[in-house]
C-alpha cells in the first residue's frame, strides 16, 4: 500500500489521536474573541475547514488564517494567533511567529517538531506536540480537531456528538468498497485535465483543500471557486470558445446546501456542461455540518490519490516544492536567520 492511501485510511484515528494529544497538552484555557491561524499548505487548511464549521454551525467566533511572510498589522489582545507547521520548519509561519514575539501577542503552537517545537520548548509557549513521519497534507484532521478540541476546552463550542458520527462515517467510508471504486471510475474519466473545483458556500474551504490535493497528490493544474461569487464572474469564463474543452469541473454537493445555492448549481451545469469535457459531483453523507464537510474530504481524497495512480505518479512526492525549497535554503537561509534573531 503506498503511504498516501494509507494516511487516507487513518483518518477516523487520526481524529481520535488529534482530540486526545490535545487533552494531555494541559493547554491553558485562554479568552479571546478571534483566533488568527498562521500555517501554509497542509498545515494551514485545519484553520480554513475550522472557520467553515464556524460559520456552519452559526457559532460567532471569527477565524482567520494568515499565510503570509508578516501578521496582519491588526492584530491586537483580543486575538490569540496559532502557529501550525506539522515540520516545524515552514519559514512564513517562523517569520510571524518572531513577529508575535516582538509584539507581545498571545500566541500556541501545533506542530510535529522542528523549530517551532524547539521555540515552544524555550520560551514557554503552550505546544501541541503530532505525531512525526506523516506528509504534511496527509495530516488534516490533526491540524483540525487539534483545533476543536481546544475550542471545546475553551467553551467556545462543544461537537462531541457530531465528532462521534463524523467518525463513524470516515470509518464506514473506508471500508465502502462501491464508493473506493466508484473514485477510481472518476479518476478514470478525469486523468490529464485540468480540474476546476466549485462548491456551495457552506464547503468554500473544502473547495480550496480538494485544489491543493488535486495539484499535490495527483500533479494537475486545478483552480477552485464558491457559488454564488463564481456565478458573478468565473461563469463568463465558459462562454463560446474551445479553451475549456480539455477541463473537467468537479463539484462539491450536499442535499441540505441553500435552495438558492442549488438552483445556480444547476443553472450553471446546464451553461457550462457542453463547454467542458465533463461535469462530474461528490455528495456529502452524514447529518451534522462536521460529518458532511470531511466525508467529502475523504473521498475527494481519494479520488486525488487515484488520479495520480492514472497519471503513473506518485501521490507521495512533490519534486518541485523540494526544489524550491533547497533554491530558498541556498539564497535566503531565512530559518537559521531568525533563529539568530530570536536567541
Amino acid at each position: 500500500m503506498d503511504d498516501m492511501l494509507g494516511y487516507i485510511r487513518k483518518y477516523p484515528e487520526m481524529v481520535l489521536d488529534a482530540i486526545e494529544a490535545t487533552k494531555k497538552s494541559w493547554l491553558p484555557s485562554l479568552k479571546f474573541d478571534r483566533l488568527l491561524v498562521c500555517g501554509m499548505g497542509g498545515s494551514a487548511v485545519g484553520g480554513d475547514i475550522a472557520a467553515d464549521v464556524m460559520r456552519n454551525y452559526g457559532i460567532p467566533l471569527q477565524i482567520e488564517i494568515s499565510r503570509r511572510y508578516a501578521l496582519p498589522p491588526y492584530v491586537r489582545g483580543d486575538t490569540l494567533v496559532m502557529f501550525s507547521s506539522y515540520s516545524g520548519e515552514t519559514e512564513e509561519t517562523l517569520s510571524q511567529f518572531a513577529e508575535a514575539r516582538r509584539r507581545g501577542l498571545r500566541t500556541m503552537i501545533v506542530s510535529s517538531g522542528g523549530r517551532l517545537k524547539g521555540w515552544a520548548v524555550r520560551f514557554g509557549v503552550p505546544f501541541v506536540e503530532l505525531p512525526a513521519g506523516f506528509k504534511p497534507r496527509a495530516t488534516l484532521p490533526y491540524s483540525l480537531f487539534t483545533i476543536l478540541e481546544y475550542l471545546r476546552e475553551c467553551g467556545k463550542l462543544d461537537l462531541t456528538a457530531d465528532i462521534d458520527e463524523t467518525v463513524k462515517v470516515l470509518t464506514d467510508l473506508r471500508e465502502d468498497r462501491q464508493k473506493d471504486s466508484e473514485m477510481t471510475a472518476l479518476a478514470g474519466l478525469m486523468a490529464g485535465c485540468r480540474i476546476s473545483v466549485y462548491a456551495g458556500e457552506a464547503f468554500e474551504a473544502a473547495a480550496r483543500r480538494v485544489k491543493n490535493q488535486i495539484n499535490e497528490n495527483s500533479k494537475l493544474p486545478a483552480s477552485w471557486d464558491v457559488f454564488p461569487e463564481m456565478d458573478h464572474n468565473e461563469i463568463v469564463g465558459y462562454e463560446d470558445n474551445d479553451v475549456n474543452t480539455g477541463n473537467y469541473v468537479l463539484l462539491l454537493r450536499d442535499a441540505d446546501e441553500h435552495p438558492a445555492v442549488r438552483e445556480r448549481i444547476e443553472a450553471t451545469k446546464e451553461l457550462i456542461r457542453g463547454k467542458v469535457k465533463g461535469v462530474v459531483e461528490l455528495w456529502s453523507l452524514g447529518r451534522s455540518p462536521l460529518a458532511k464537510e470531511m466525508s467529502l474530504l475523504f473521498l475527494a481524497d481519494l479520488l486525488t490519490y487515484y488520479l495520480a495512480k492514472q497519471e503513473g505518479k506518485s501521490p507521495d512526492k512533490t519534486a518541485n516544492i523540494d526544489a524550491l525549497k533547497a533554491v530558498l535554503k541556498e539564497k535566503l537561509n531565512t530559518q537559521d536567520k531568525l533563529e539568530n534573531g530570536l536567541v
